[in-house]
């Protein structure tokens, strides 16, 4: 039996790799530092690492709320700094709830920085290859505020402001608010859509809750949470001025809830950064530099996502079609996600349709027709796996 699998396996390998398709449209896909190997095939890579700018400044990907054990996850916060490396995010937070421990009779805590102390120390034996580890606590509470992540706090345990669950209202919530802003720490609204709080799947924003928002008690939200999306969280985030973000929210296992031998990737958020560093994140977060990666999509403000895209896509300048001004470019993606272009510019794909997809990690040669001068070249595509505001996808310009 064994012997028959390894057979057939062998042949998937052998005829499964797709070459160059009858239109003369060819796509490779590679890490990005596998750019001597242009022919190079790869499987789908977990990883969700981004280029960084020519100027300095860095693509970070972190995952501002996850749990464990010690609220109501199913793994130890070790786990939690090995899922993240083998992604290889740049930072995460595991961000237990405060006011929810149905797991204390087992794991008695009473310093809730214990959490992030143990990922912390799990991080350092890691070396380099470890994320960063941001202090963070999920505040829980019913809407409003409903649930809240406050991330690089000092101290957890002062944000804890209640006793029992049954003490909650508005006024300690909102003390444990004002706590966590007197250490500092960034703020954000989980999961608006929750089912909980919205039972029709459309979120809710009472007047405290958009007072808590003005006052600058909640700086961004999660426009996408593990498996869910909102549209109004969008748009809200837009009205707002708060960073959009997207998080993985798990409990369970990263390869349980994403099916990553597939090459689907973890629910997470894209910050533009100074540097590979804490303060860097902070900094890219306070100015709303943020980007939420969702489905192998693309979430954020029309000007981030330019910034974004333009690091990610570039265009070179190949060759012309024998006797004819039709001139093949290759526009390549040095990003983990694929890009999915419609050609929205005045000259046609000679070997596409409107639509194509550059991989990740990979190029896409395309025929561009009627294009006497290579110096003009450029494409305009309308990028349809971006989202810049509810149902509208940034437009792009890529030249040589």
């Amino acid at each position: 039996m064994l012997s028959y699998l390894y057979r057939v396996c062998a042949l998937i390998i052998l005829f499964g790799l797709a070459g160059p398709s009858a239109s003369g449209q060819q796509a490779t896909s590679q890490p990005a530092h596998a750019h001597d190997h242009p022919h190079a095939e790869v499987r789908p890579s977990r990883s969700l690492q981004f280029p960084d700018f020519p100027d300095g400044r860095a693509l970070l990907v972190v995952d501002l709320h996850t749990h464990s054990v010690f609220s109501d996850g199913h793994v130890w916060p070790t786990v939690r700094v090995w899922e993240s490396s083998r992604d290889q995010l740049d930072a995460m937070a595991v961000t237990e709830h405060l006011e929810y421990q149905p797991h204390r009779d087992d794991i008695p805590h009473p310093d809730r920085n214990r959490s992030f102390e143990l990922a912390e120390l799990a991080a350092a034996n890691a070396g380099e290859s470890a994320p960063l580890v941001i202090p963070g606590v999920e505040i829980t509470r019913q809407l409003p505020p409903g649930h809240v992540n406050a991330v690089f706090v000092q101290d957890a345990n002062p944000i804890l402001t209640i006793e029992r669950r049954a003490d909650d209202n508005l006024a300690n919530a909102r003390l444990a608010l004002e706590e966590a802003q007197r250490q500092g720490a960034f703020t954000f609204w989980n999961h608006p859509a929750w089912g909980h709080d919205a039972p029709a799947g459309i979120m809710q924003v009472p007047a405290e809750q958009q007072a808590l928002v003005s006052e600058g008690l909640i700086q961004g939200i999660e426009v996408a949470n593990g498996g869910e999306f909102s549209e109004e969280a969008l748009q809200f985030a837009l009205d707002n001025d708060l960073a959009i973000l997207g998080t993985s929210d798990i409990h369970g296992l990263i390869d349980y809830d994403y099916d990553i031998i597939a090459g689907e990737h973890r629910t997470a958020s894209l910050v533009i950064a100074s540097e590979r560093s804490l303060q860097g994140i902070r900094d890219g977060l306070e100015a709303r530099q943020t980007v939420a990666l969702f489905k192998n999509q693309f979430i954020g403000r029309e000007d981030v996502m330019q910034t974004v895209l333009g690091a990610v896509l570039s265009l070179e300048v190949a060759d012309y079609q024998r006797n004819s001004t039709v001139l093949r470019v290759n526009v390549r993606n040095d990003g983990p996600l694929p890009v999915v272009l419609q050609n929205v510019g005045p000259r046609n794909f000679a070997n596409a349709a409107s639509v194509v997809t550059i991989p990740a990690h990979g190029s896409l040669r395309i025929s561009i027709t009627d294009t006497p001068d290579p110096a003009a070249v450029y494409i305009q595509a309308r990028v349809l796996n971006a989202y810049t505001a509810p149902r509208e996808n940034p437009v792009i310009v890529l030249r040589p």
